[in-house]
Protein backbone atom coordinates (compact mmCIF):
# COMPACT_ATOMS: atom_id res chain seq x y z
CA UNK A 1 0.00 0.00 0.00
CA UNK A 2 1.15 3.06 -1.02
CA UNK A 3 0.21 7.09 -1.53
CA UNK A 4 2.05 10.38 -2.70
CA UNK A 5 4.09 11.93 0.31
CA UNK A 6 3.30 8.76 2.52
CA UNK A 7 5.11 6.34 4.54
CA UNK A 8 3.32 3.16 4.91
CA UNK A 9 3.21 0.32 7.39
CA UNK A 10 1.65 -2.77 7.23
CA UNK A 11 1.64 -6.05 9.60
CA UNK A 12 -0.99 -9.21 9.24
CA UNK A 13 -1.30 -11.55 12.09
CA UNK A 14 -2.95 -14.43 12.37
CA UNK A 15 -3.65 -16.10 15.59
CA UNK A 16 -3.45 -19.99 16.41
CA UNK A 17 -7.14 -20.28 16.29
CA UNK A 18 -8.46 -19.01 13.02
CA UNK A 19 -11.88 -18.46 14.53
CA UNK A 20 -11.12 -16.84 17.78
CA UNK A 21 -9.46 -14.04 15.79
CA UNK A 22 -7.50 -12.47 13.06
CA UNK A 23 -6.21 -8.45 13.14
CA UNK A 24 -3.92 -6.38 10.90
CA UNK A 25 -2.93 -2.73 11.07
CA UNK A 26 -1.93 -0.45 8.33
CA UNK A 27 -0.97 3.39 8.72
CA UNK A 28 -0.49 6.38 5.99
CA UNK A 29 1.38 9.71 7.19
CA UNK A 30 1.76 12.96 5.88
CA UNK A 31 5.12 13.67 7.54
CA UNK A 32 4.66 16.86 10.56
CA UNK A 33 1.52 16.19 11.30
CA UNK A 34 0.00 17.65 14.35
CA UNK A 35 -2.53 17.07 17.00
CA UNK A 36 -5.41 19.06 17.17
CA UNK A 37 -8.07 19.11 20.06
CA UNK A 38 -10.14 16.64 21.20
CA UNK A 39 -14.14 17.57 20.49
CA UNK A 40 -17.78 16.03 21.51
CA UNK A 41 -18.69 12.08 21.30
CA UNK A 42 -22.61 13.38 20.81
CA UNK A 43 -22.11 11.91 16.86
CA UNK A 44 -21.36 8.79 18.10
CA UNK A 45 -24.97 8.51 19.59
CA UNK A 46 -25.70 5.99 16.25
CA UNK A 47 -23.47 3.14 16.68
CA UNK A 48 -24.29 -0.58 17.68
CA UNK A 49 -23.22 -2.15 21.31
CA UNK A 50 -20.12 -3.85 19.64
CA UNK A 51 -19.11 -0.61 18.25
CA UNK A 52 -19.48 1.52 21.47
CA UNK A 53 -17.48 -0.83 23.66
CA UNK A 54 -14.48 -0.44 20.92
CA UNK A 55 -14.90 3.96 21.10
CA UNK A 56 -15.04 3.30 24.95
CA UNK A 57 -12.47 1.30 25.46
CA UNK A 58 -9.77 2.80 22.85
CA UNK A 59 -10.53 5.94 24.84
CA UNK A 60 -10.45 4.54 28.57
CA UNK A 61 -7.37 3.37 27.62
CA UNK A 62 -5.91 6.75 26.19
CA UNK A 63 -7.38 8.33 29.17
CA UNK A 64 -5.44 5.63 31.13
CA UNK A 65 -1.83 6.63 29.34
CA UNK A 66 -2.34 10.23 29.73
CA UNK A 67 -3.78 10.89 26.15
CA UNK A 68 -6.49 13.04 24.96
CA UNK A 69 -9.73 10.45 24.12
CA UNK A 70 -10.60 10.02 20.28
CA UNK A 71 -13.57 12.58 18.61
CA UNK A 72 -15.94 9.87 17.00
CA UNK A 73 -16.00 10.83 13.50
CA UNK A 74 -18.96 9.54 11.42
CA UNK A 75 -17.18 10.60 8.04
CA UNK A 76 -14.48 8.14 9.13
CA UNK A 77 -17.05 5.65 10.52
CA UNK A 78 -18.50 5.72 6.69
CA UNK A 79 -15.28 4.95 5.31
CA UNK A 80 -14.30 2.22 7.98
CA UNK A 81 -17.90 0.22 7.31
CA UNK A 82 -17.33 0.38 3.15
CA UNK A 83 -14.43 -1.37 4.29
CA UNK A 84 -15.30 -3.60 7.15
CA UNK A 85 -18.31 -4.84 4.42
CA UNK A 86 -15.68 -5.78 2.08
CA UNK A 87 -13.82 -7.95 5.00
CA UNK A 88 -17.36 -9.30 5.92
CA UNK A 89 -18.18 -10.25 2.33
CA UNK A 90 -14.64 -12.02 1.74
CA UNK A 91 -14.69 -13.62 4.63
CA UNK A 92 -11.30 -12.69 5.48
CA UNK A 93 -9.53 -9.66 6.40
CA UNK A 94 -7.35 -7.14 4.38
CA UNK A 95 -6.26 -3.91 4.41
CA UNK A 96 -6.94 -3.41 1.05
CA UNK A 97 -9.47 -5.91 -1.87
CA UNK A 98 -8.53 -6.34 -5.41
CA UNK A 99 -10.46 -3.56 -7.02
CA UNK A 100 -10.78 -1.56 -3.62
CA UNK A 101 -9.31 1.75 -2.81
CA UNK A 102 -6.56 2.38 -0.52
CA UNK A 103 -6.49 3.30 2.89
CA UNK A 104 -6.20 6.79 2.46
CA UNK A 105 -8.13 6.96 -0.44
CA UNK A 106 -11.22 5.36 0.72
CA UNK A 107 -10.84 8.19 3.46
CA UNK A 108 -10.85 11.16 1.48
CA UNK A 109 -13.48 9.33 -0.59
CA UNK A 110 -15.50 10.19 2.40
CA UNK A 111 -15.22 13.53 2.64
CA UNK A 112 -12.34 13.34 5.61
CA UNK A 113 -9.47 15.56 6.07
CA UNK A 114 -6.58 14.76 7.57
CA UNK A 115 -2.96 14.59 7.18
CA UNK A 116 -2.97 11.10 9.09
CA UNK A 117 -4.87 8.20 8.93
CA UNK A 118 -4.41 4.62 10.47
CA UNK A 119 -6.38 1.47 10.74
CA UNK A 120 -6.82 -1.59 12.16
CA UNK A 121 -9.17 -4.03 11.19
CA UNK A 122 -9.60 -7.38 12.96
CA UNK A 123 -12.18 -10.46 12.95
CA UNK A 124 -13.32 -11.99 16.12
CA UNK A 125 -16.86 -13.71 17.61
CA UNK A 126 -16.73 -10.04 20.15
CA UNK A 127 -15.78 -6.81 20.51
CA UNK A 128 -14.07 -7.58 23.79
CA UNK A 129 -12.21 -10.18 21.98
CA UNK A 130 -10.82 -7.78 19.62
CA UNK A 131 -9.96 -4.63 21.58
CA UNK A 132 -8.10 -7.09 23.33
CA UNK A 133 -6.00 -8.64 20.91
CA UNK A 134 -5.15 -4.94 19.60
CA UNK A 135 -3.90 -4.18 22.79
CA UNK A 136 -1.85 -7.01 22.90
CA UNK A 137 -0.53 -6.29 19.54
CA UNK A 138 2.67 -3.70 19.76
CA UNK A 139 1.56 -2.14 15.97
CA UNK A 140 -2.27 -2.02 16.55
CA UNK A 141 -1.58 -0.72 20.16
CA UNK A 142 0.47 1.85 19.01
CA UNK A 143 -2.34 2.95 16.43
CA UNK A 144 -4.72 3.02 19.95
CA UNK A 145 -2.39 5.24 21.76
CA UNK A 146 -0.95 7.19 18.87
CA UNK A 147 -0.59 10.56 20.03
CA UNK A 148 -0.68 12.36 16.58
CA UNK A 149 -4.31 11.50 16.30
CA UNK A 150 -7.27 12.95 17.68
CA UNK A 151 -10.70 11.31 15.63
CA UNK A 152 -11.39 7.87 15.28
CA UNK A 153 -14.15 6.16 12.77
CA UNK A 154 -15.56 2.32 13.84
CA UNK A 155 -17.60 0.19 12.14
CA UNK A 156 -18.43 -3.73 12.91
CA UNK A 157 -20.24 -6.29 10.65
CA UNK A 158 -20.95 -9.06 11.35
CA UNK A 159 -21.02 -12.64 9.25
CA UNK A 160 -21.59 -16.14 10.64
CA UNK A 161 -21.51 -15.07 14.28
CA UNK A 162 -17.98 -13.32 13.26
CA UNK A 163 -17.20 -9.75 14.13
CA UNK A 164 -15.42 -8.00 11.06
CA UNK A 165 -14.26 -4.57 12.51
CA UNK A 166 -12.38 -2.07 11.28
CA UNK A 167 -11.03 1.20 13.64
CA UNK A 168 -9.77 3.99 11.12
CA UNK A 169 -7.55 6.74 13.26
CA UNK A 170 -7.12 10.62 11.24
CA UNK A 171 -5.04 13.51 12.36
CA UNK A 172 -8.26 16.18 10.99
CA UNK A 173 -7.32 19.15 9.59
CA UNK A 174 -10.11 21.73 9.58
CA UNK A 175 -11.23 23.53 6.35
CA UNK A 176 -10.66 26.90 6.83
CA UNK A 177 -10.97 29.68 4.34
CA UNK A 178 -7.79 32.01 3.17
CA UNK A 179 -8.14 34.59 5.53
CA UNK A 180 -8.78 32.20 8.46
CA UNK A 181 -5.95 30.57 7.60
CA UNK A 182 -4.11 33.83 7.11
CA UNK A 183 -4.77 35.19 10.47
CA UNK A 184 -4.07 31.87 12.61
CA UNK A 185 -0.65 31.98 11.18
CA UNK A 186 -0.52 35.95 11.88
CA UNK A 187 -1.66 35.09 15.76
CA UNK A 188 1.40 32.61 16.05
CA UNK A 189 3.90 35.07 14.72
CA UNK A 190 2.86 38.32 16.71
CA UNK A 191 3.80 36.21 20.01
CA UNK A 192 7.27 36.06 18.83
CA UNK A 193 6.91 40.55 19.12
CA UNK A 194 6.89 40.19 15.46
CA UNK A 195 4.41 43.31 13.83
CA UNK A 196 2.12 41.53 11.55
CA UNK A 197 0.78 43.49 8.44
CA UNK A 198 -2.50 42.80 6.38
CA UNK A 199 -2.25 40.18 3.67
CA UNK A 200 -1.78 41.52 -0.05
CA UNK A 201 -2.80 40.07 -3.05
CA UNK A 202 1.33 39.91 -3.51
CA UNK A 203 1.87 38.13 -0.45
CA UNK A 204 -0.73 35.52 -1.86
CA UNK A 205 0.53 35.12 -5.14
CA UNK A 206 4.15 34.70 -3.91
CA UNK A 207 2.40 31.71 -1.89
CA UNK A 208 1.40 29.98 -5.13
CA UNK A 209 5.28 30.76 -6.48
CA UNK A 210 7.60 28.53 -6.45
CA UNK A 211 10.53 30.75 -6.19
CA UNK A 212 10.35 34.48 -6.11
CA UNK A 213 8.08 36.88 -5.57
CA UNK A 214 5.01 39.28 -6.55
CA UNK A 215 5.02 42.87 -6.31
CA UNK A 216 7.36 45.60 -6.34
CA UNK A 217 8.51 44.76 -2.83
CA UNK A 218 11.32 42.84 -2.38
CA UNK A 219 10.63 40.77 1.10
CA UNK A 220 14.20 39.88 2.60
CA UNK A 221 13.25 36.43 3.66
CA UNK A 222 10.35 34.34 2.36
CA UNK A 223 9.35 30.91 3.83
CA UNK A 224 7.24 28.68 2.08
CA UNK A 225 5.64 25.46 3.87
CA UNK A 226 2.98 23.23 4.05
CA UNK A 227 1.56 21.77 6.76
CA UNK A 228 -1.42 19.81 8.80
CA UNK A 229 -1.57 22.36 11.35
CA UNK A 230 -1.59 25.91 11.50
CA UNK A 231 -0.53 26.18 15.47
CA UNK A 232 3.15 25.79 14.88
CA UNK A 233 5.50 27.47 12.43
CA UNK A 234 8.93 26.00 11.03
CA UNK A 235 11.62 26.12 13.33
CA UNK A 236 13.29 27.80 10.86
CA UNK A 237 10.72 30.40 10.68
CA UNK A 238 11.39 31.08 14.29
CA UNK A 239 14.80 31.55 14.09
CA UNK A 240 14.59 34.50 11.49
CA UNK A 241 11.49 35.63 13.79
CA UNK A 242 13.85 36.00 16.90
CA UNK A 243 17.09 37.15 14.77
CA UNK A 244 16.41 40.58 15.22
CA UNK A 245 16.78 41.66 11.50
CA UNK A 246 13.31 41.97 10.68
CA UNK A 247 10.64 44.08 11.84
CA UNK A 248 7.32 43.44 9.92
CA UNK A 249 5.51 40.02 8.54
CA UNK A 250 3.38 39.58 5.82
CA UNK A 251 1.32 36.18 5.76
CA UNK A 252 0.14 35.18 2.52
CA UNK A 253 -2.09 31.81 2.12
CA UNK A 254 -3.15 29.49 -1.27
CA UNK A 255 -5.08 27.03 -2.49
CA UNK A 256 -3.66 23.04 -2.70
CA UNK A 257 -3.92 21.04 -5.78
CA UNK A 258 -5.53 18.35 -4.66
CA UNK A 259 -3.79 15.75 -6.28
CA UNK A 260 -3.29 13.24 -3.29
CA UNK A 261 -5.65 12.09 -0.58
CA UNK A 262 -4.16 13.98 2.45
CA UNK A 263 -5.17 17.73 3.26
CA UNK A 264 -2.63 20.67 4.21
CA UNK A 265 -2.08 24.30 4.35
CA UNK A 266 -0.09 25.98 1.97
CA UNK A 267 1.04 29.31 3.89
CA UNK A 268 4.12 31.90 2.67
CA UNK A 269 5.61 34.28 4.79
CA UNK A 270 7.36 37.33 3.86
CA UNK A 271 9.86 38.92 5.95
CA UNK A 272 10.88 42.48 5.66
CA UNK A 273 13.23 45.04 7.77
Amino acid sequence: MSAPFAACAKSLISLQNSRLGHLALAALLLPAAHLLPAQSFESSANLTVAEQYLLAAANQDRINQGLQPLRFDPVLAEASEVHAREMADHAEISHQFDGEPELAARGANAGAHFSLITENVAEAPTSVIIHNLWMHSPGHRANLLDPNVDSIGIAIVTRNHQLYAVEDFASTVQTLSLNQQERTVAGVIAQSGMRVAETTVEARQTCTMSSGYAGSRQPWYIMRYTAGSLNEIPSQLRSKLASGKYHQAVVGACSVTRNSPFTAYNIAVLLYP
